[in-house]
């Protein structure tokens, strides 16, 4: 599943990954970063076309935002840990809560990311869920 493996420690492991968004300048600020990085970025503004792409499976790393228009980015998560146990998933939203933090560590998500967040921050991020995914059994 994974187009490049290399297990020297700080390389990266390119994956492909789903953002699901619905604010357009998100999703094209990390298709951009992650793109340049090597990733294969599959971007979709809202959580069914989300959860389609999640059952049709092949992503490493779900990036998915909290607030959603209908089904919320808990409710995704927790989808996709019934579809895509593997895969690694990183919560990101405008509006952090000790609750939705907490939620999200019980639905196993790699990392909850606050915006506004550092491209390199997110990257850095990104690559270290790949790399966890990659070495799950």
């Amino acid at each position: 599943m994974l187009r490049a493996l290399m297990t020297q420690a700080g390389q990266r492991i390119l994956g492909r990954i789903l953002v699901i968004d619905d604010d357009r300048s998100a999703r094209m600020l990390l298709e951009r970063v992650l793109q340049r990085a090597g990733h294969t970025v599959t971007l979709v503004d809202n959580a069914e076309e989300g959860l389609k792409a999640i059952t049709a499976g092949g992503y490493e790393l779900l990036i998915t935002d909290k607030n959603l228009p209908g089904t919320d980015g808990l409710e995704v998560l927790r989808q996709a840990r019934e579809k895509q146990p593997r895969m690694q998933a990183i919560l990101v939203t405008g509006f952090p809560t000790v609750e939705t933090q907490a939620h999200a560590r019980d639905l196993g998500v790699f990392s909850y990311v606050t915006k506004p967040f550092g491209v390199h921050d997110i990257l850095d991020i990104c690559d270290a869920a790949i790399r966890a995914g990659s070495q799950k059994p």
